[in-house]
């Protein structure tokens, strides 16, 4: 092999590496989203393969149940993890769900580019929630 080819191939060995480790591509659901009643602020973004959902805010009463149902306060929280865009165009992963510190099967979709539908089951579909997120910026 002449050291053209070996070139060429190495080249495209480190791009197929850059492009498996490289963050997922947001189609809108990067950003900050509030929450309807504008009581909990969360910052979507890549993290590493995925993208998660981290509080950035809080209001009082929201902090003191979460402290009250996990141990741990609300903001900083990551309550989206592990969100992989699916071929509908969903988003599928765990939501945890502070108040009652579990963790549930997640769906988020894309409503419009401005608001967001989260949707989380917990074991067996037993206990479901949804709720409509807005951009905030």
């Amino acid at each position: 092999m002449g050291p053209m080819k070996i070139r060429l191939i190495s080249l495209f060995a480190c791009t197929a590496l850059l492009s498996a480790a490289a963050p997922p591509q947001a189609d809108g659901l990067q950003g900050e989203w509030r929450n309807t009643k504008n009581t909990v602020h969360l910052k979507v973004a890549p993290c590493g393969t995925a993208m998660c959902g981290t509080v950035t805010w809080a209001g009082d009463e929201q902090r003191a149940d979460a402290r009250k149902g996990s141990g741990r306060d609300l903001i900083g929280s990551v309550i989206l993890r592990d969100l992989r865009r699916q071929n509908d165009g969903t988003w599928r992963g765990k939501v945890f769900v502070p108040d009652i510190n579990t963790n549930a099967s997640g769906t988020v979709t894309i409503v419009n580019g401005n608001m967001i539908r989260v949707s989380g089951c917990t074991v067996l579909g037993l206990v479901c929630k949804t709720q409509h997120w807005h951009r905030l910026k």
